[in-house]
This record gives C-alpha cells, sequence and structure tokens, in this order.
C-alpha cells in the first residue's frame, strides 16, 4: 500500500500534468460533500474546476475517497471531507462580503457627491388668507 507522503506526490504529479480547465457555466456536476461512498445522496452542483479543487483538499486533508469497511472510520472520513467543503463556502463568503463592502463604500461616496452638490429645497412663502 502507497503511504500518504507518495500518494500526496501522485497527486501533485497529476495536477502539474492536468491542463488547466476554463469554468464554464454548462459545466456543472454534483459534487458529494462527504464523499460519494459515505453518503451518496447529499450533493451540491459545481462547475468541473471547483469540483477538482474540492476534491484535491480533500485528499490533501486525508478524507479517502474509498469505501470503508468499518462505519466510524466512514464518518471519519465523512467529516473531513466536510471540514474541506465547511472552509471552501467560508472562503467563498468572505470574498462575497469583502465584494459587498466595496460596493457599500462606493454607493456612500456617490450618495455624499450626490447629496453635496444638491440645492436645499426653499420654503414656499405662501401667505395665509386673509392677512
Amino acid at each position: 500500500m502507497i503511504g500518504r507522503t507518495a500518494k500526496t506526490v501522485l497527486r501533485h504529479a497529476r495536477q502539474r500534468t492536468r491542463p488547466p480547465r476554463k469554468v464554464c457555466p454548462y459545466c456543472f456536476e454534483a459534487d458529494h460533500l462527504a464523499g460519494r461512498n459515505a453518503i451518496a445522496h447529499i450533493t451540491v452542483d459545481t462547475c468541473q474546476r471547483h469540483h477538482v479543487l474540492l476534491t484535491e483538499e480533500r485528499l490533501a486533508a486525508g478524507a479517502d475517497m474509498n469505501k470503508q469497511r468499518h462505519p466510524i472510520k466512514a464518518v471519519e472520513m465523512a467529516i473531513r471531507s466536510l471540514a474541506v467543503t465547511g472552509r471552501a463556502n467560508a472562503s467563498a463568503i468572505n470574498k462575497l462580503s469583502e465584494g459587498l463592502e466595496v460596493c457599500a463604500e462606493k454607493l456612500r461616496t456617490y450618495e455624499a457627491t450626490r447629496s453635496g452638490s444638491r440645492k436645499k429645497p426653499r420654503k414656499s412663502k405662501r401667505t395665509k388668507r386673509g392677512e
């Protein structure tokens, strides 16, 4: 059986020889969040590029994708896989929130320049009847 270090070396060699994939809106695949062999019915659609990246990160984290003989080992592998998925989700949410902060700052700047150039409305000088 090949050790973990050898598997990592083989994985890195495959990564170097694999041509980079382009992201396409039509290339969605079902990504098994906890591993196809552990919990097969829980999937999320991801593009091929991110599916490969998540799989590589799961393997690097020690989540064995093969079917496990012992249920405790299967649960351990599913938890390792879910941990990688959780980190990926947290990273995506962090990037989204940073983008929203930039948009909010631009909106504040726009509103400040817009309100600064506006003239204040004048009060009407209507007189009451009978005066």
